[in-house]
């Protein structure tokens, strides 16, 4: 596999990690099409103001060994095509979801008999509503570095769904 076919598997893993400790199930989707590469669903009514049984979230997975953090921001440039995907209204909230991987390969994963380290961690992002620009390539994309992608926020983000809120950057 070469380095950036590591990175996307370590991205889903995560994803995939979070998930489960949040009871929730991790369906990776078979052709990206619509940059969604992976659903997330929980069963049944998460909240006693939940509008919908069940809800969803997919999620558009990337990874970076060469991210700037700078402010409390998380810098990524996102491709066009993804980024114009992910700001469309559509049914199901969609989130960026970027791992943030050590410049070292080496310090990506630590194993031992009584653990498994990922170094790092995702952040998500919401681009829904997002303004349209003419770029042709890619566009900066600065995540707040308390947007970490774990179970807490995943179950918040999954209420505000179950709610039909608006899944904003901030929870």
């Amino acid at each position: 596999m070469s380095t950036n076919d590591i990175k996307e598997e370590l991205s889903y893993a995560y994803v995939h990690a979070v998930a489960s400790k949040t009871a929730f199930s991790c369906d990776r989707v078979s052709k990206d099409r619509d940059s969604i590469d992976v659903t997330i669903r929980a069963k049944g009514k998460l909240a006693e103001d939940s509008k919908v049984y069940s809800p969803v979230l997919d999620l558009q997975l990337k990874a970076t060994s060469n991210a700037t953090i700078r402010e409390g921001q998380v810098v990524f440039d996102l491709k066009m095509k993804n980024y114009d995907e992910l700001r469309e209204r559509s049914q199901t909230p969609r989130l960026l979801v970027v791992l943030v991987l050590p410049a070292n390969e080496d310090e990506w994963l630590e194993f031992g008999a009584e653990q498994l380290v990922a170094r790092r961690c995702c952040y998500w992002y919401s681009l829904r509503g997002a303004e349209e620009v003419d770029n042709e390539t890619s566009r900066r994309i600065e995540i707040p570095q308390v947007q970490v992608f774990s179970p807490e926020q995943l179950r918040a983000l999954m209420v505000k769904a179950s709610r039909y809120e608006e899944i904003g950057n901030e929870l």
